[in-house]
């Protein structure tokens, strides 16, 4: 079985014009082929982005099912986070704490159902302090340290491939940028790495994709796979 992931900070649906536009966020993950989509900056009922709820509204225009993992409530309710899109069913859904001193992060995992196999995929959005990401890390090792079927991490982990974090994740999985080459942020002008999808052993890779779009102000990075069986 092959199929195409993707990646997305979509930064609240905020494009390189200042605009917020869904429809764009949509155009451009149909544009990857991606039928699973891990997103992070994803805004619920919020002001600024016209109080949509985000994971909802794209999963419709995409037709596909949706899951969030909030990071950030307000008086109980969700506000902000990671969400992922499947057209497969998704059959489970967990949103993990991590370690975190300044804004809260979360690990969003969903248990994906396909004819051949269960997939687990996780979706994250690291801290912007590295001692932060360290512990981050370690903790995400914890999680998923048990998974023995197909996995995929996925996210944006606002570090660069040398960072002592990355080198850690890339001891378990291997990353589909292995050199670190294609910079993902920003958008209008990449220079920095810090987007990344890291898979297990289950996977073989056929080839990465970076997708040009301005409809954030991170590129969208994907990756068609075929599963081993």
């Amino acid at each position: 079985m092959k199929l195409t992931v993707v990646t997305y900070n979509i930064k609240n649906g905020m494009g390189i014009n200042g605009e917020v536009s869904l429809p764009a966020i949509a155009s451009t993950i149909a544009s990857t082929g991606a039928v699973i989509a891990g997103l992070q900056e994803v805004d619920y009922l919020r002001p600024r982005s016209g109080f949509k709820i985000q994971y909802r509204k794209l999963g419709q225009m995409l037709s596909m099912q949706s899951a969030f993992g909030p990071t950030i409530t307000c008086l109980g309710l969700p506000r902000f986070g990671n969400a992922v899109l499947s057209i497969f069913p998704i059959s489970e859904c967990v949103n993990y704490p991590l370690p975190s001193k300044w804004e809260k992060r979360c690990l969003l995992k969903v248990k994906i159902k396909t004819d051949i196999r269960d997939i687990s995929f996780f979706c994250v959005h690291l801290g912007l302090n590295q001692l932060e990401r360290i512990k981050q890390v370690k903790k995400i090792i914890e999680y998923i340290g048990n998974e023995t079927g197909p996995l995929i991490l996925a996210g944006d982990f606002n570090a660069k491939p040398e960072s002592d974090e990355i080198k850690k994740i890339k001891t378990l999985f291997q990353p589909v940028d292995p050199e670190g080459l294609w910079p993902t942020f920003p958008a209008n002008k990449p220079e920095h790495k810090i987007d990344y999808i890291f898979y297990s052993a289950h996977w073989k890779l056929i080839k990465p994709l970076l997708i040009n779009s301005q409809a954030s102000d991170h590129l969208p990075l994907g990756a068609e796979f075929e599963l081993n069986y």
